[in-house]
């Protein structure tokens, strides 16, 4: 997890509880009603918070937006640091990397869930102090993957010729493009054909020949329905 800013210490457990609640509150508010229908009234209530407690923890809007961004960012960051993935070393941790995500699209369905691609294309309609946090925000992600692409590079699993960025840079993007369209569909599979093109777009530049054939996309099984 990323360390705490000092307003952030100084809060009680209650109230990072709290402070948690109306960030929550509020990126699911966005994602159901809009960037343009948010406002600290309507927060107050879905937040189910006085509106001193709300100007406690967000003097202002914009103030609550960057906070909202860098929550969504840390949700990300955890997710690719979890254990399971094993620093994303191997093509093996790129696999359950690809697992993992379809498994968490199950888990939060097509219900508007909050995620950062969601969120994105709603805030990227407010200011520009606001697209900039957001950029920032892929930036980091995007060198997480730079990094750990660059240890498989390093230990040489991968060829010469790859490029640690531009291959950061197509998983992020892949990643992003299937989320949308697997919400729009309300189906799985643009996401898995998504992930699974860049992974096997990673495999392309793997030092053994084994490693580079490319992998098909898992699709889900049927389920039975009754007679």
């Amino acid at each position: 997890m990323a360390a705490p800013t000092p307003a952030q210490r100084r809060l009680t457990p209650k109230g990072q509880a709290t402070r948690e609640r109306i960030l929550r509150a509020a990126a699911e508010f966005i994602i159901t009603e809009g960037i343009s229908a948010l406002n600290m009234v309507s927060l107050r209530k879905a937040a189910s918070v006085s509106g001193s407690q709300l100007a406690h923890y967000f003097t202002d809007k914009q103030v609550l937006v960057r906070a909202l961004i860098e929550r969504q960012l840390q949700i990300v960051v955890d997710f690719h640091r979890q254990p399971k993935l094993g620093g994303l070393d191997t093509f093996d941790d790129f696999e359950r990397w690809l697992d993992l995500n379809m498994r968490y699209l199950r888990r939060i369905g097509f219900d508007g869930t909050p995620t950062y691609h969601g969120l994105a294309g709603q805030l990227a309609k407010s200011d520009d102090a606001t697209r900039r946090t957001l950029a920032n925000g892929y930036g980091q992600w995007i060198a997480l993957l730079e990094e750990a692409i660059g240890r498989m590079k390093r230990n040489g699993l991968l060829v010469d010729d790859a490029d640690p960025r531009e291959l950061a840079l197509v998983i992020v993007g892949a990643h992003q493009a299937g989320g949308t369209m697997a919400f729009v569909y309300r189906e799985e599979w643009p996401h898995a054909d998504a992930l699974r093109f860049a992974v096997n777009r990673l495999r392309m530049f793997a030092v053994d020949p084994d490693e580079r054939a490319p992998r098909p996309a898992r699709r889900p099984r049927p389920r039975r329905t009754s007679a």
